[in-house]
């Protein structure tokens, strides 16, 4: 059961579990909710309270029902005063028509008695209250209304897209099981119950119309309507479609360091599409580009589109890039094949820092100067000075570059160690067998490719 006081599209499953007992207590054969629920998966029913008549076919297909109980909780609070009220609908699925309904609310205030005993103080008191009185006007000759032959019998509904573009065909196919009074009816469509279309009559119980959609956006109901020879009439509701326009809206969060206006990243990069106003989505395209703008990899699929994306630096066949700039494209189609695109650029950075040492003679110290040449920022340096039996002669470190420090100088020959990673992750080792070399030459560029040691 639909429950509005839960929002939209909520759902009542004590309301619907005691309403299936008290029709069952009638009599009549009811249908498992597992099976009522598995049935909506399969033909993808995700809103409560209203079934299109093809849907309402498909259940006598499905499920054999004779009958659809349709209801929606119109009304639920609990104070200043409880109060509840709800709406029932009863659909005989041979014809899709409406055979009953009825809609009850009730108060506390209106269940008041001189003693107070036994007075329904919160909406689960009064909702048996009202789900019986309802009740009280279910029909009591169901079973011949179950076999009463109608004009006509729809035996299949195909209304195609339900979500479409203006100026595109929409095209409405229609099977008749049996027609009464004789000879066959004139057939037609009313859409918003203003346009008329007439079908065409394809096969002996087989009808068909098309027509462009209009211009104006929003829902169109279809109704299907005929006329026999004699006067009679008949009509019923065949469903719903929706003309959509706008393309989706929506962004793209990448996560990863903002440098120079530019996402980057080193081992992997994620990207997560975020919609302020979530919709349906039928189909997407993710794709990355080069900076000559070559494709180097997409993937696109049918269906819903995934919470996030990330892509590791690859291409499709799962070999590895060249650092450098890339831009990454995610394409997305809503139910009515309106396409929108968000595009970002991402620089792809797995090279180590690129770091100057220089060395100089101050008094009794060596000054040791780093520097960073790179793009990148630093997250920490580390360095230590060692003599040649590996005793410990100083630490520094730090998170900002350039950076001096004073050294002393040493007896014999020392060794520096030099530990370096970026905010990106990348990190490096850098080793100077002896300072005193390092001074005589006054300065010494850290090469990335050959000195340095990379560590994943």
């Amino acid at each position: 059961m639909e429950d509005l006081s839960q929002g939209p599209n909520g759902v009542n499953f004590a309301l619907t579990e005691y309403i299936e007992k008290a029709v069952a207590s009638r009599g009549l054969e009811v249908i498992s909710q597992d099976a009522v629920l598995s049935f909506m998966t399969r033909n993808r029913i995700r809103w409560l309270g209203f079934l299109d008549t093809y849907y309402v076919l498909q259940a006598r297909k499905e499920l054999g029902a004779d009958f659809i109980l349709l209801g929606t909780v119109s009304q639920r609070q609990e104070r200043p005063c409880a109060a509840f009220g709800m709406v029932l609908y009863l659909i005989r699925t041979g014809d899709a028509r409406t055979i009953w309904s009825g809609s009850m609310g009730l108060s506390c205030n209106e269940m008041r008695n001189p003693l107070g005993v036994l007075e329904p103080h919160t909406t689960e008191d009064l909702m048996p209250i009202v789900v019986q009185d309802l009740l009280e006007e279910w029909p009591e000759d169901i079973g011949q209304i179950r076999d009463q032959k109608a004009f006509f019998e729809l035996d299949d509904v195909d209304m195609g897209r339900q979500y479409i573009r203006s100026g595109e065909m929409i095209t409405c196919r229609v099977w008749l099981r049996s027609v009464m009074d004789g000879r066959p009816p004139k057939v037609s469509l009313k859409v918003r119950g203003q346009e008329s279309f007439p079908m065409q009559r394809k096969d002996d119980n087989f009808y068909q119309a098309s027509w462009i959609a209009p211009k104006e956006e929003g829902p169109y109901p279809v109704g299907l309507s005929l006329q026999w020879p004699s006067g009679r009439e008949q009509a019923t509701l065949l469903g719903t479609y929706r003309v959509d326009n706008h393309s989706p809206c929506f962004v793209l969060d990448l996560k990863g360091v903002r440098l120079n206006g530019v996402v980057a990243f080193r081992d992997r990069i994620f990207a997560i599409p975020r919609f302020p106003e979530p919709e349906p989505i039928s189909r997407w395209e993710f794709s990355v580009k080069d900076e000559t703008g070559e494709t180097i990899l997409r993937e696109d699929k049918e269906g819903s589109l995934p919470s996030r994306f990330y892509w590791r630096g690859q291409t499709g066949d799962r070999s590895r890039v060249a650092d450098g700039n890339y831009r990454i494209d995610l394409k997305v189609w809503d139910r009515a094949g309106n396409m929108a695109m968000v595009s970002e650029k991402v620089a792809l950075m797995r090279n180590p820092p690129d770091m100057i040492l220089e060395a100089r003679k101050q008094g009794n110290d060596i000054v040791l100067d780093i520097q960073s040449k790179g793009e990148v920022p630093m997250a920490f340096w580390y360095m230590e000075m060692l003599e040649d039996d590996g005793s410990l002669i100083k630490t520094a470190g730090g998170q900002v570059l350039p950076a001096e420090v004073d050294l002393p100088i040493p007896k014999t020959s020392a060794e520096l160690l030099l530990t370096a990673r970026d905010i990106l992750g990348n990190k490096l080792h850098r080793k100077v067998k002896d300072i005193n070399l390092l001074v005589k030459h006054g300065k010494e560029r850290c090469a990335p490719a050959d000195k340095w040691l990379k560590e994943f």
